[in-house]
């Protein structure tokens, strides 16, 4: 990632969250930023003209190869989650689609549908990192972890606090040094007490 990446994600976080009406160490709806970002957000059956059978072709009986996609209709970002997924999993993918526009990210391969929707189907590496990492920081910020991590060292109190998956709390923390910091925290305490 570029140089100052992370620091710039966390100031971002910050921002986003200050005009949302949030404190920072709030945990955040995705769905409320998609909104502020005037982003639409649809399951599969709010797509227009898509089919009965395309409609349960995607949430019943292939949920498992896709989460998010981004299109762009008469100008609009829309973002189509996969309805099927756990809900702490459709945060994370709304979030991370909302990076990608946040980012101004510009995929390497587009496709239009025959009713003229535009398609966002492939982001070089570069990109889905960024994305992944801005989708995380806005979900669960460097300074609300480290809060909520000293009151309960519990990845699981952490993800049900945030509506996130105990899979990216943990991800976070060994991504931020959150435990290794409180870790010696606490043992700096015990020696000068």
């Amino acid at each position: 990632m570029r140089r100052g990446f992370k620091s710039w994600c966390e100031n971002a976080a910050t921002e986003y969250r200050s005009h949302l009406g949030l404190r920072p160490t709030s945990p955040l709806d995705p769905r409320d930023l998609a909104d502020y970002l005037h982003v639409r957000v649809w399951s599969p059956s709010d797509v227009p003209g898509l089919s009965q059978d395309a409609v349960a072709q995607l949430i019943e009986i292939d949920p498992y190869n896709w989460s998010a996609v981004t299109i762009k209709a008469k100008g609009q970002h829309v973002v189509i989650l996969n309805s099927a997924h756990a809900d702490t999993r459709q945060r994370n993918s709304l979030a991370h689609e909302l990076a990608h526009i946040i980012l101004n990210h510009r995929p390497v391969r587009t496709t239009i549908s025959n009713e003229g929707f535009l398609f966002n189907d492939r982001y070089d590496s570069e990109q889905e990192e960024e994305a992944d990492w801005l989708a995380a920081v806005l979900l669960l910020p460097r300074d609300a972890l480290l809060r909520v991590y000293r009151r309960t060292r519990s990845s699981q109190a952490i993800a049900t606090e945030f509506g996130l998956s105990t899979k990216l709390v943990d991800w976070r923390l060994r991504m931020t040094g959150v435990p290794l910091q409180v870790k010696r925290a606490a043992q700096w305490r015990r020696r000068t007490a």
